[in-house]
Order: C-alpha cells, then sequence, then structure tokens
C-alpha cells in the first residue's frame, strides 16, 4: 500500500459545466483529503453543448485532443492531489507536477488521462463508477417502449391517429419471451441484468474479461455467457451494447453482426456512438436485418436533422440522457471521495485502475 500518511498540503479541483468546482471542493472537505489548500479550476464553460462536443473529441482522440484547463500548468505544479472531471490529464501535463501523487476522476471513462504516463511516475489513478443505475434503468425503459410501441403509439396519439397495429404487431411478445443479449456485461450491463432477471427475463452475454464463476460470485450466475459477439447477435432477441469505446473497438459494430440478427429482434445502444457503423445501421434497419433499434448515442452528436433514423416508426431516439439524472453526476464527487477513503485508510485499491502498473506501497 502506498504511503498516504503524510497528508497532502493542496489539492487541485477541475470542475466543468456538469460537475461544478464548488461541489467538488465540498465532496473535498467532507474526507480524509481536506487538509490543506483546495485550488478550484473549470474546465471549459458552463454550456452543456459545447461540453459535448470537447467530450467526444476527448473520445475519440484521449487526452491530448483537448486543451486543459486554464490555469493548471502553474496550479498543478505543486499539488498533491489533482480531482477532474472530464478535464484532460495528458503526459504534457504530468510533466508540470513535481509532487503529485494521486489522481482521481468522477466517472468510470478514462480516455481523459494518460494512464501511461501516470503509472510512470507511480501515481495512482482512482476512478467511480457513478451512472450504471441510471443507464441501466434507462436502457430497461427503452426495450419496453421499443418492444411495446409505446413511445409510438404516444405520437401517433398526439398526431390525432387512434392506431392499434404497428410495425412489429405479428410478433409482438411480453418482455419474459424475449432473450436480452448484453453485448458487455461490467458496471451497466450487470445493472441491466439483475433488472432482467427480476422480471423473469432470459440473458445471456458476451464479456472477453468474464467467466461464469465470476458472475455467479456477482449474483448473475443465471446469465449464460455466449463464445463470441457473432453468437450473441445471432441469439438475442433484443440486443444490447454496453462495450467501452476504444480506438481497436471503433464502428466495429456494422453489418458483420447486424446480418445475423433475426428478423424479429431488436437492437439497444446506450453505450457509445462511436461503437457503431452508423451508415450501417441505417442500412440494416432499412433492409430488414432487424426489427427496430433505440438509441441514445450517435457517431456524431447531436444527430444530423437530416440522419434517415429520424425517419423510421421502428427507430426510438433520445438524446444522450441515458446517464443524465439530478442525483448521479453531482454526486459522483462524493462517491469518490468514498472511495479515495478508503484507498488512503484502509488500502483497498479495487478502484486504482492502474495498481498493475505501479507500486503500491
Amino acid at each position: 500500500m502506498k504511503d498516504f500518511t503524510l497528508r497532502p498540503q493542496k489539492v487541485v479541483v477541475v470542475g466543468d459545466a456538469f460537475v461544478s468546482p464548488e461541489t467538488m471542493e465540498q465532496a473535498v472537505r467532507a474526507s480524509a483529503l481536506c487538509c490543506g489548500e483546495i485550488r478550484k479550476l473549470r474546465w471549459g464553460s458552463t454550456d452543456k453543448q459545447e461540453f459535448t462536443a470537447r467530450q467526444l473529441r476527448l473520445e475519440r482522440g484521449g487526452p491530448e485532443a483537448v486543451p486543459y484547463a486554464d490555469g493548471l500548468d502553474e496550479a498543478i505544479a505543486d499539488a498533491d492531489v489533482l480531482l477532474v472531471h472530464f478535464n484532460p490529464v495528458p503526459a504534457a501535463l504530468l510533466e508540470k507536477a513535481k509532487s503529485l501523487k494521486l489522481i482521481l476522476t468522477c466517472r468510470g471513462g478514462l480516455e481523459h488521462i494518460d494512464l501511461a504516463a501516470a503509472s510512470a511516475r507511480n501515481i495512482p489513478v482512482l476512478n467511480v463508477i457513478r451512472n450504471a443505475e441510471p443507464v441501466a434503468d434507462f436502457a430497461l425503459g427503452m426495450i419496453l417502449c421499443l418492444t411495446r410501441d409505446i413511445a409510438l403509439s404516444h405520437l401517433k396519439m398526439r398526431g390525432g391517429e387512434w392506431c392499434k397495429n404497428y410495425y412489429n404487431s405479428d410478433f409482438l411478445m411480453t418482455l419474459s419471451g424475449h432473450t436480452v443479449a448484453l453485448a458487455g456485461i461490467g458496471n451497466v450491463g450487470a445493472a441491466l441484468a439483475r433488472r432482467l432477471l427480476a422480471l423473469g427475463v432470459p440473458v445471456i452475454a458476451y464479456d472477453a474479461y468474464t467467466n461464469p464463476e465470476k458472475l455467479t460470485q456477482v449474483g448473475l450466475g443465471a446469465v449464460k455467457l455466449v463464445d463470441s459477439l457473432e453468437a450473441l447477435f445471432e441469439q438475442g432477441d433484443i440486443v444490447s451494447l454496453h462495450l467501452r469505446l476504444t480506438p481497436e473497438n471503433e464502428h466495429m459494430i456494422g453489418m458483420q453482426y447486424f446480418s445475423r440478427m433475426k428478423k424479429t429482434a431488436y437492437f439497444i445502444n446506450t453505450a457509445r456512438g462511436g461503437l457503431v457503423d452508423q451508415p450501417a445501421l441505417v442500412e440494416a434497419l432499412q433492409q430488414g436485418y432487424m426489427a427496430g433499434a433505440a438509441l441514445d448515442v450517435y457517431d456524431s452528436e447531436p444527430l444530423d436533422a437530416d440522419s434517415p433514423l429520424l425517419q423510421m416508426d421502428n427507430v426510438l431516439l433520445t438524446p444522450h440522457i441515458a446517464g443524465t439524472t439530478v442525483d448521479a453526476i453531482p454526486r459522483a464527487p462524493f462517491l469518490l471521495m468514498r472511495e479515495a477513503d478508503r484507498f488512503l485508510q484502509s488500502g483497498v485499491n479495487d478502484r486504482v485502475v492502474n495498481a498493475a502498473s505501479i507500486t503500491l506501497d
């Protein structure tokens, strides 16, 4: 366990449009880290649309893709701890951090942090999973809305139609009549699996980083693992995407998989738009390779006004809001500080994402 008994003299917090510096400061002051100066900075403006554009650039290009907060060069020079949400932490910034002992981020994704550079300096990086529950709730809602035509029938009635027949009326079933296939069963996928199993829904999954023993240990022994993504798309009545976006899997989900789906199956994406070959998805929907789709994320956001997806009755669209609840994002710094306290006080390092690459003693 790395020795953090020497209390930090300076903590730098960098907030943004979704997690304010003031909220971060409040979380730090309630934690074991509060003992010296807290320097507050903001990354970008308070405009959330601008934030989303920066976020997408980070997720695709990494920590070098977007400039970090103004004033951070000077602030980090003598800081012991750096706390960020989405603010980039590239190698060039870490070179200026002569005393840095700990990096904390209020999210699960790590595209904004140069982990290799942090590990080279033996700096632990801690993250927190703050939106697994909201996204799982949302994905379940999308499944119900899409398979039972809830949103579509609402639109029809608002347009003056009393419509009883829809594109899927000939194969419409109860939720438990579907097999839900999860591409990825990490934090969000596992949360969705628990909800589905509680409702009596058969769940299968593909995840290269788990096995039946691990699933049993976390109470998901009823989930059947398949041996490939191809098999997952072939067997699922509803395929729900829960993978992280990496340079290796960008646009990976395309016709190779869509062409294997049942014609009565549905595709759900609440993960990242960049995972999907969007033109291929449009073609698959137009050609009838699947029954329908529900999407909260897109390859380019906002979605183009002339996108064919907007013209399809069998597509449910929402504007990247699956993880946005009044409690999920604002509470992230407090959840993170709880993890930091566990690490600092008890040596529990399950949230140290680079634990295997540094010396914790």
